[in-house]
């Protein structure tokens, strides 16, 4: 007979992490309890408190170690109840997790994780639990642990937070990009343009990508970094509950002018998360909930990819994904060829944040 597992509780509170440039109060986790059933059901009862003083609506999610909480590789994403999106604090909330359907036949101690976002910090970041994904659409598939990554693309806005925080002689700057400067070297303060705000952040070198997630880890604490070419194909294409995996970024395998900004239906880049089911345009986010995973702009991965000529000179270049709002943006397409050192019109980026 096949013994359910032994569910130990290790209580962590994930509070959105609060910008510098906005006043609002942080969620809080308190209280973690969770007890096998009884019965055979193998089902794991999970209880939680969620203060937010503000009274915002949250993102909850659970993670699972099998080893202590060393790392949060358990394929576990079988929740219901007060778990995903639009959850009210309150006492007692209540998740059930089927451990039989995620983790049949394995027996052990598992410890549980509870995260709460209410979307007000930074970066509004969704999870992608661990699991397995056919990348590139092939099998066999491969193993990814559990991360956050960007909900939607960095902005102007993010990006001149940042600035102004971070740089002041202006290392990571181009006067291309959507975000006025003032001042002189070593005092520069800098501006977003009035109505760019909500815009993608673009023109932006591989290397401010790097230096935008390193400042965010100093700030916010956590390790931010570029995702790797499959954390970010897993976001935008996986769905582990059909166990399909879908052609374009927004959990469908046919595209339009609806659904997303591409192959030039609008002529330049639009505000991130433009299509969200208002102005006439879908829903459309992938199965973990980013938008903007096919077109708008490219985004910047950690990737490497095939010699390129640089300015006379040859170099291994790195690789962006999505496509941009020229582009037909299949989520397998990969651009390879990408200088370094050269700022792009149509490349931008969104951050991952490991699970520590």
């Amino acid at each position: 007979m096949t013994k359910t597992p032994t569910i130990l509780i290790l209580i962590i509170i994930f509070a959105v992490f609060p910008s510098i440039s906005l006043a609002n109060s942080a969620p809080v986790v308190s209280n973690v309890s969770a007890s096998q059933r009884a019965d055979d059901s193998k089902l794991v009862d999970i209880y939680y408190n969620l203060a937010d003083a503000d009274g915002d609506l949250c993102t909850v999610w659970v993670i699972i170690s099998d080893n202590n909480g060393l790392s949060w590789t358990v394929p576990a994403m079988t929740f219901t109840g007060a778990v995903g999106s639009n959850v009210s604090p309150g006492v007692n909330k209540h998740v059930i997790w089927d451990a039989g359907k995620d983790i049949s036949g394995k027996v052990g101690d598992y410890k549980t994780r509870v995260f709460v976002d209410d979307g007000h910090g930074s970066s509004d970041m969704v999870l992608v639990a661990a699991g397995y994904f056919n990348y590139q659409n092939t099998t066999p598939p491969i193993y990814l642990p559990s991360f956050f990554i960007d909900k939607y693309e960095v902005t102007n806005a993010r990006y001149c937070e940042f600035l102004n925080n971070a740089d002041p002689i202006g290392s990571h700057y181009s006067s291309s990009m959507e975000i006025n400067r003032t001042g002189s070297s070593g005092n520069y303060t800098y501006t977003t343009i009035s109505g760019k705000e909500n815009f993608p952040i673009r023109f932006v070198l591989r290397d401010d990508a790097s230096a935008f997630a390193t400042w965010c880890s100093q700030i916010y604490g956590g390790n931010y970094r570029l995702p790797t070419e499959q954390e970010w194909e897993k976001a935008a294409a996986w769905d582990p509950v059909e166990q399909h995996y879908y052609i374009y970024g927004f959990h469908r395998d046919a595209i339009d002018c609806n659904w997303c900004n591409y192959n030039t239906c609008y002529g330049d880049p639009l505000p991130v998360g433009s299509f969200n089911g208002t102005s006439g345009k879908n829903d459309a986010k992938s199965y973990y909930g980013c938008y903007d995973m096919s077109g708008n702009v490219w985004e910047w991965t950690s990737g490497s990819g095939a010699l390129v000529s640089c300015s006379s000179t040859w170099v291994i270049g790195w690789v962006t994904r999505g496509g941009a709002w020229t582009d037909a943006c299949l989520i397998s397409q990969r651009s390879a060829i990408n200088c370094p050192g050269v700022r792009y019109a149509n490349i931008g980026l969104r951050l991952v944040r490991e699970i520590q």
